[in-house]
Order: C-alpha cells, then sequence, then structure tokens
C-alpha cells in the first residue's frame, strides 16, 4: 500500500462536497466575537503615562493581537478542520485490492511430515505475504494461528508451526477463511492436496471465487515412499495390525512389539507391492505397548503404534459350579482379558488369587464361610440361582419357593443393563425373593421379586442374578425342564457378562483408553495434560499427535490408523480449465479514493482537547 503522505503530496486534494467548504464562513463570527469582546477598564496613572505610546503602537496591527492569543488559533483551527471534513476532501492514491488482506492455508495433516513438506508449505506462504494477513491450519478442524497480523509477525509465527498427525478439511478452513475476507480479499491454500476430508477445495475455491475473492492453490510435493501400519483393534486379548505398503515392489520390514519397555515380539514381515498384511499379537498383556516397523521411508509418524490396556481391565475369576455345561461361562470366556477357573462346589480352591468369585448351586457351609470371608475382606462374588440353591447370609435377596413364568422390568438403569434387551427374555421359572435392607434391584418380575440386585457385603459387593443358567443335554430344548430362561439363546448374553465384570472392577471398556487422531476429550475442568510433545493446560483436549497422552485421571494411547494420510501420492485435486494460470505473488495494486476527512476530525478533536486543558490552565473551568 502507498504511503498516506507521499501520495497526499503528489495527490491533488479533492472535495466530494464542495458545498461544505461553505462552511469555512463560520470564522468570521469567530473574529468578530473577538473584536467585539469587552475590552478592560482603564486607569490613567501619571507615572505610567510614557507607555502610552507604546499602546498606541500596538492597537495598529489587531491580527498580530489574535495571533499571541493561543484560545483564539485552537478555535480557528477547529472551525477550519472541522469545516473542511464537511467537504469530505479525498485524494486518488494506490491502494491494494482486498484491503492488502491475506488469508493463508496451511495444510497440517499427517501426510504434510513426510520429506519436508509442511517446511516447503511455510516457504512458499511467505512469498504471499502482504500488509494484513491472517493465517489459518487446516487440521481436521480449522485452527486459527494468527489473525489479521503484518507481515513480520506472520512469518515469525509461521515458523514456529508443524504439521499434526490428523486429517485435513482443507475446505472447512476456505470456509473459514472466506468470511474474514471482503471481496477482492486474497487467499492462498498451500497443500499437498494428497487427501482431504470434507468438500472438494476445487467447489469451495469456485465458490469463494464467485464472491469476489482471489484464491491461489500452491502445491507442495516431495517423495512418495511409505510402508505404515494403517489400522489397529483388539479381537479379544489379541491386536491386530494392517501393515501397508504403499510402493510398487514388495519389501521386508521388521516388526517388533514391547510393552512397558520389555520386548514381547520381533520378526520380518514380506509385504507384496501396494497390498496390506496382517499380523495378530496373542494375548498382549496389560500395560504400554509400542509397535513399531524399521521401514526406512518418507514418513515417519504411521511406523509407530501405541496400545494400553490398563491393569484395572485384567480379571481372574473362579467359577465355583457342578454343571459342566454352563453357558455363562462361555460367555465369560469371551471377555477381553479375562480368565475363568472352574471348581467344584465340593473342593473349593484357596480364594485369595480370584477378586470375583461365581457361585451357581449349593455350597457346603465351609464353602459358604470360606466366600462370606473373602468378600468381607473387599472381594467380590456373583451368586446366580440354580434350583440348588439355598438362603445365606451374603445373600441380598431372601429367598422363597420356586415360581413359574413372569415378565421382567428394569427398575433401575445400571452398566450391568445397559443395551440388553431385558424385557424380551421369557422367564418360565424363578425365586420368589424379597429384597434386604440396604440392598438395590436393578431387575425386577412382573410379582416384584428382584431377579438382579446387589449391596455391600463387608467390603466386598455381592451380586444375586435370579436368572438361573440351563441345564441338561440340550439347553437350547423349550421342553427342557432345566431350561428356567431362554436369556442365554439371545445375542446379547455375552456382552450382559462381560458389562458386570466391567461394572464390579469399575474398569472402563479398553477402547477408552486408545484412541485415533482427531478426536476430541472433554476434561470436566481445564487441566494440564502431557502430549506426546509438550505439556498443555485445556478443558478440550484434541488429540492431534501420535504417541500416549498423560491425563490426570489415565494414559491414552494415540495411532493414525489413516490409509489416506499414509498414501503420500494421493489422488491429487481437481482443477478447472480457468484455474491454469500464472500464480501471483504480490497482491493487485488499484488507484482508489482515499478519504481524508476522518484525519481531520481526529485532529479537531485533538486541539478541543487541548483547549480544555488550557482553560483549566488559565483557571477559567
Amino acid at each position: 500500500m502507498a504511503d498516506p503522505l507521499t501520495s497526499l503530496l503528489t495527490n491533488p486534494v479533492q472535495f466530494a462536497n464542495q458545498i461544505g467548504l461553505y462552511a469555512l464562513l463560520s470564522i468570521i463570527p469567530l473574529i468578530i466575537i473577538y473584536l467585539l469582546r469587552p475590552r478592560p477598564l482603564k486607569i490613567k496613572i501619571p507615572s505610567l503615562m510614557f507607555l502610552m505610546d507604546i499602546e498606541k503602537k500596538k492597537r495598529l496591527n489587531v491580527f498580530r493581537k489574535f495571533l499571541k492569543d493561543p484560545l483564539f488559533l485552537m478555535q480557528l483551527f477547529v472551525l477550519i478542520l472541522t469545516s473542511l471534513a464537511v467537504a469530505e476532501p479525498f485524494i486518488i492514491a494506490n491502494e491494494e485490492l482486498g484491503g492488502g488482506h491475506t488469508v493463508l492455508i496451511l495444510d497440517a495433516s499427517a501426510s504434510m511430515q513426510a520429506d519436508g513438506r509442511f517446511g516447503r508449505a511455510v516457504e512458499e506462504a511467505n512469498k504471499f505475504l502482504s500488509s494484513k494477513n491472517t493465517v489459518i491450519l487446516a487440521e481436521n478442524v480449522p485452527v486459527m494461528a494468527v489473525k489479521e497480523v503484518p507481515a513480520g509477525s506472520a512469518s515469525d509465527t509461521m515458523k514456529k508451526l508443524k504439521a499434526k498427525a490428523t486429517t485435513a478439511d482443507i475446505s472447512g478452513a476456505m470456509m473459514l477463511g472466506r468470511k474474514m475476507l471482503p471481496e477482492g480479499g486474497r487467499m492462498v491454500v498451500v497443500s499437498d492436496f494428497a487427501s482431504w476430508t470434507g468438500e472438494d477445495p476445487a467447489v469451495t475455491k469456485s465458490l469463494a471465487e464467485a464472491n469476489g475473492i482471489n484464491v491461489e492453490f500452491v502445491t507442495v510435493t516431495g517423495k512418495t515412499d511409505n510402508i505404515g501400519i494403517v489400522g489397529g483393534w483388539f479381537e479379544g486379548s489379541d491386536y491386530r495390525i494392517i501393515v501397508k505398503n504403499f510402493n510398487k515392489g514388495s519389501q521386508t520390514v521388521k516388526l517388533e512389539a514391547a510393552t512397558d519397555g520389555a520386548n514381547i515380539l520381533s520378526t520380518d514381515l514380506n509385504i507384496q507391492g501396494e497390498s496390506n498384511e496382517y499380523f495378530t499379537i496373542s494375548n498382549l498383556r496389560p500395560g504400554e505397548t509400542k509397535i513399531s516397523i524399521d521401514a526406512k521411508d518418507s514418513l515417519l509418524v504411521d511406523n509407530n503404534a501405541y496400545v494400553i490396556i490398563p491393569v484395572s481391565v485384567k480379571k481372574d475369576i473362579l467359577y465355583i459350579t457342578e454343571n459342566i455345561k454352563n453357558p455363562s461361562i462361555v460367555a465369560l470366556k469371551l471377555a477381553p482379558f479375562t480368565t475363568v477357573q472352574k471348581a467344584d462346589t465340593k473342593s473349593i480352591p484357596s480364594l485369595s488369587a480370584y477378586p470375583i468369585v461365581f457361585v451357581s448351586g449349593s455350597l457346603s457351609a465351609d464353602g459358604v464361610k470360606s466366600l462370606s470371608e473373602h468378600v468381607n475382606g473387599g472381594r467380590n462374588a456373583v451368586i446366580i440361582a440354580s434350583p440348588e440353591l439355598v438362603n445365606m447370609e451374603m445373600l441380598p435377596v431372601e429367598l422363597g419357593d420356586i415360581s413359574n413364568e413372569t415378565s421382567l422390568n428394569v427398575v433401575r438403569g445400571s452398566r450391568m443393563t445397559e443395551d440388553i434387551g431385558i424385557d424380551k427374555i421369557k422367564v418360565k421359572k424363578h425365586f420368589k425373593a424379597t429384597l434386604k435392607r440396604g440392598a438395590v434391584t436393578l431387575v425386577e418380575a412382573g410379582d416384584k421379586s428382584p431377579m438382579l440386585a446387589y449391596w455391600k457385603y463387608g467390603k466386598g459387593i455381592v451380586i444375586y442374578s435370579g436368572l438361573a443358567d440351563p441345564s441338561g443335554d440340550n439347553i437350547f430344548d423349550p421342553l427342557n425342564t432345566n431350561v428356567w430362561n431362554d436369556f442365554h439363546a439371545l445375542p446379547e448374553y455375552p456382552l450382559f457378562w462381560k458389562q458386570m465384570l466391567e461394572w464390579i472392577t469399575g474398569s472402563l471398556d479398553v477402547s477408552e483408553y486408545n484412541a485415533k487422531t482427531g478426536q476430541y476429550i472433554n476434561l470436566p475442568a481445564r487441566e494440564t495434560v502431557k502430549t506426546p510433545s509438550e505439556s498443555i493446560t485445556t478443558d478440550m483436549l484434541l488429540l492431534d499427535e501420535v504417541g500416549v497422552y498423560e491425563l490426570p485421571d489415565k494414559k491414552v494411547a494415540v495411532n493414525l490408523y489413516d490409509e489416506k494420510e499414509s498414501n503420500l501420492a494421493g489422488g491429487g485435486i481437481t482443477t478447472q480449465p480457468s484455474e491454469k494460470k500464472e500464480i501471483s505473488y504480490n497482491t493487485q495494486i488499484v488507484r482508489a479514493p482515499k478519504n481524508l476527512d476522518v484525519y481531520l476530525i481526529i485532529i479537531a478533536i485533538l486541539l478541543v482537547i487541548m483547549e480544555l486543558y488550557y482553560l483549566h490552565w488559565r483557571g477559567e473551568l
């Protein structure tokens, strides 16, 4: 933009409202008022008569008297300046189109970490700096780095930025930039255009240009060779990953895994060109596991994966029963990180090694005493109804007679019954029961008998399930009298037992400790979180790095797992024929009127303030 003082000296001042110049006549009343204002009373003193000649000479130059009165001069200039402002003076000056505002959008996705692409993107963006600049990072959500700052500040900010491990919503960032620009403004998008989420940037470019905004696409490129871990998930206690070779030729990489620093796996994988290789890490134990490949490629962020299994998800269960075909045992074994040890009711082993004990059957007096002491000491027991079950002090219900068919209702919501179709269960037989004082009912039969209840017993918890396990040769035979209900035939059956274990141990699902980049975690308050690279304080945590985040109450493993971002070749940007033009690094200069009235008004206001201060100094205010 041209210097205003230079423009004023080289361009004649013009007036948009020439009639307003008549306001200059207002200075005439000011002069008349000063001429007619009362003069001080004259007293003749003989000793001062010799001064009369000097006084007569002063009267000869009235204007010199005016010029020596600061108050008159200030009022005179206020009138002149305001009168000229009414006439709306302006000059024709050079001006950057769009107010000289440039919005720079930098692709900060994972692929921009490859082969120095983001550094080159910053170099390109520096070529487009103008007098006013806004920098926006295109991550999975737009992130504004700086807003409307000079070129130097914008350049310094971009030097501190770095690419993250997320996808890029380039179109979303463009829409944000578009809202900030006037007609004639400029937007520059610097990206490898390998992949993106949301709308096609070329479509958003066309919409912005239709609104009079000049949009430039600048593509940065680099090497495209890459092998990366593009997927990972739990299958029970196992962890399965996908390693993809994006190169055309086959390649062998070394795959290693270490839990809490101790190596648990080291093997070679031969992956064909442009294909996937699936690999399972069996019986992954609790702790922090790092999985890595030693591929020498352009993108390092997808060469590592992190998995966290908290110790609290591991569950060792002792199941005491005489029934060798209990479907609940099968369901419990399906729960991840769970081991089930079966024991006979007549030969119960030491309970000290088992934090959770299941019972389906009748215990001996010694067995009841042993289990009661175990729970009293802070452990947990689940007692499942069976024809042999008898009343025990530790039960949260008082058992009555065996009754026939009934319905079920959830009377209190719980993690145990979440997403379970309790009302779909057909109950043929059940114990009539009454709830003991201090116990809580979750599921109730049609006759008000508790069917799922719990209470605090000593330092531990006892859960009672009135949904008995079936027994006999064919547990799916509707005529089998030993089948009290059909819960075991419903698809939610394994989920019920899994959720019960999680409720008992107070642990979350393992997926709560493992996430993908781009996700948010809402924190209960502003807290300090240690990310893989730094410590930040926030109440809304964006997971935009690969690695382990240390929250105040837990750790979370975060992985990229995005095949599109790992594909450095990508699909490229779609272009229109009209877009094939030479890139302009400089903003467009136009000749436009520059109004001067606001400057005159500001000076007039300052003079009025000086006048008030002068009057106060003279003691007249």
